[in-house]
């Protein structure tokens, strides 16, 4: 009886989660051939995964399993060679895969992405389409359908290699020699000994030529145990998010992920990662920092939204409990590990190898909370969709990037400040169409950061900063300068002159002097005459014509910001300041009659 699986991590890269999710993918199917009822954990111990049984498994059923079923299918491009593969398998075609993919993407389109009434709704793809796609463009087809056949020739004795992979790996510290020695000891046969070490899967950091060959530049190809190749393309083929991502005009990266678990189980990761790729993928067409967020987002959404449905159900088995309650995402799967592979011409090179963390201040509470983040998720990804490297946004998209993949809540306000500004010169055109982060966003996202500061050996919360009357007041008079001011255009797509003028440029002044407390609290109170001169001058004629008024700040609001700056610096108070102060969601204020009304915001369905 086996409890549970080992696998040390030995790559350092993808090829580890991918190797230890091709033994996972492979244990259930035997479960499920085997009629073994057992959920399956995966769980990450730092240098070692372990695949987790709910009730332990029992071999001798799997030993006498004599039918084969294929780890993966063999892929069919353009040009692939299939004269190995025999005549009753049928290969995964990724030219008609690709072609399914594209009808349903546009069908999105089309509908903006809802689907529950449409008429005549196409087939859904596959979801592991880019995959296969991945494998024929990298010219790695013949390496996957080699190790496919590798595997096919030993379908006689299919079911002793199950239970020889379980029972090696139920050894901790074991690895391919002990399956291979097992598997010969119960069959007499031998495992295929070495197969082709492509860079697909076993990637490294020297244009896809591995360290030893770089230090003796010999001319043999690289090679690795079969056995090794063959779990890793498993894992790789099933559950890898690969997609093509555009650099400039006309060159294209392939960028390629593997989502490496924390503690969840199989079934929920298989179905997470299935709807991602089916109904919410992101989009390659606007450079890697926007995929990179887009796929981070995305990916949360699906993670809440796997939980609403669980949720939503009458009844649901216990062993299917999605218990997110209290548990940032992160908690259960930690990161994306990925590789980008250059183009070198008609081929493609090892780019880069990197890591996408997830953020944790994503960490519903309870039922209420989870609606919110969704919608805070959606207004993220409006955001993130309004920018475009065609536009000159790389910088932005790199800055937004560094703040979604960490945990860091001052990368947030590094972005915050270049995209107010950019906000502002977008506003100078009336019919610029710009999205804004909302208050109660910003408010959930620095409650959840929970980012404590030190000073003189206590801890203080970021909400003492933010729920304070005089912080409030003074965030809402910069709104009121800044993004609310000028000529705007309401959500009922009508312009109209608000009576006061924009101030530009304030984000990147009050950040310039925020280093020093006297030169930041020269700077806002530079504002603050600036801002009261002009309410002197138009109050009375925007109350005669029953217009929409500006907030009055009073000395006690300064007196309250200056306190606050004296206790948590002015460079904190300066970034929250911009960050609140750049945000929409205000409503009404202290001593205001300023309605409720936001600048027009976009709200497009991204393009297939």
């Amino acid at each position: 009886m086996i409890e549970r699986l080992f696998i040390t991590k030995n790559y350092s890269n993808y090829a580890d989660t991918f190797f230890m999710l091709g033994l996972a993918h492979l244990a259930e199917y035997a479960l499920k051939i085997t009629k073994q009822k057992s959920a399956i954990q995966l769980i990450d111990k730092g240098t070692a995964y372990i695949i987790q049984f709910k009730k332990p498994i029992n071999l001798e059923a799997i030993i006498k399993l004599v039918a084969y079923s294929d780890p993966f299918p063999p892929v069919k491009g353009q040009k692939t060679d299939t004269s190995k593969i025999p005549a009753e398998i049928t290969p995964f075609d990724t030219v008609e895969q690709t072609q399914t993919r594209k009808v349903y993407r546009d069908f999105l389109f089309q509908h903006r992405g809802k689907i529950e009434n449409a008429e005549e709704t196409p087939k859904p793809p596959d979801s592991r389409t880019q995959n296969g796609v991945f494998l024929t463009q990298m010219r790695c087809d013949r390496n996957h359908n080699d190790l496919w056949l590798g595997s096919w020739e030993l379908r006689d004795n299919y079911g002793a290699l199950l239970a020889a992979l379980f029972q090696g790996f139920s050894q901790e510290n074991a690895g391919v020699k002990q399956v291979a020695d097992l598997f010969h000891k119960a069959t007499g046969c031998k495992l295929p000994s070495m197969g082709s070490a492509v860079k697909v899967y076993l990637p490294t950091s020297v244009q896809g030529v591995n360290r030893v060959k770089a230090d003796h530049n010999k001319e043999d190809s690289q090679k690795a145990d079969w056995l090794n190749l063959w779990l890793i393309a498993t894992g790789l083929f099933h559950f890898a998010i690969a997609e093509r991502v555009k650099i400039s005009d006309r060159v294209f990266d392939w960028r390629v992920f593997a989502l490496q678990p924390q503690d969840i189980s199989l079934s929920k990761y298989r179905d997470i990662l299935k709807k991602l790729l089916v109904h919410n993928p992101p989009v390659g067409g606007h450079g890697t920092a926007r995929f990179d967020a887009e796929l981070i987002l995305r990916f949360c959404q699906e993670l809440l939204n796997h939980h609403q449905a669980l949720e939503n159900r009458e009844t649901e088995e216990q062993e299917d409990d999605f218990d997110i309650w209290d548990k940032p995402v992160n908690y259960f799967v930690s990161n994306f590990a990925g590789t980008n592979f250059g183009s070198k011409g008609q081929v493609y090179g090892v780019k880069e190898l990197f890591s996408l963390g997830l953020p944790a201040w994503i960490h519903p509470h309870h039922s209420n909370e989870l609606h919110d983040y969704q919608n805070i998720l959606e207004e993220h990804l409006k955001v993130v969709r309004s920018l475009s490297i065609d536009e000159g946004n790389s910088e932005l998209l790199a800055a937004y990037r560094d703040f979604i993949t960490g945990n860091d809540l001052y990368q947030f306000f590094r972005f915050q400040v270049t995209y107010a500004d950019y906000v502002t010169k977008k506003l100078a055109d009336v019919n610029s169409r710009i999205v804004l982060f909302s208050k109660q966003g910003i408010d959930l996202m620095v409650r959840n950061l929970n980012t404590k500061l030190r000073q003189n050996d206590q801890d203080w919360k970021l909400t003492e900063i933010t729920e304070d009357p005089g912080f409030l007041n003074l965030a809402k008079a910069i709104n009121s300068a800044t993004v609310y001011a000028g000529t705007i255009r309401d959500k009922d797509g009508k312009s109209k002159e608000t009576g006061w003028e924009r101030i530009y440029g304030l984000a990147q002044r009050l950040t310039a002097q925020s280093g020093s407390k006297k030169d930041f609290i020269i700077e806002i109170s530079s504002f603050l005459a600036t801002y009261e001169n002009e309410n002197l001058r138009i109050d009375d004629e925007l109350r005669k014509q029953n217009k929409p008024r500006r907030i009055w700040t009073t000395k006690d609001d300064l007196d309250r910001l200056i306190n606050l700056i004296d206790k948590y610096g002015s460079s904190l108070i300066a970034n929250l300041l911009i960050a609140y102060g750049y945000a929409k969601g205000w409503g009404k204020g202290k001593n205001t009659d300023t309605t409720d009304k936001e600048p027009d915001e976009t709200d497009e369905t991204e393009a297939a």
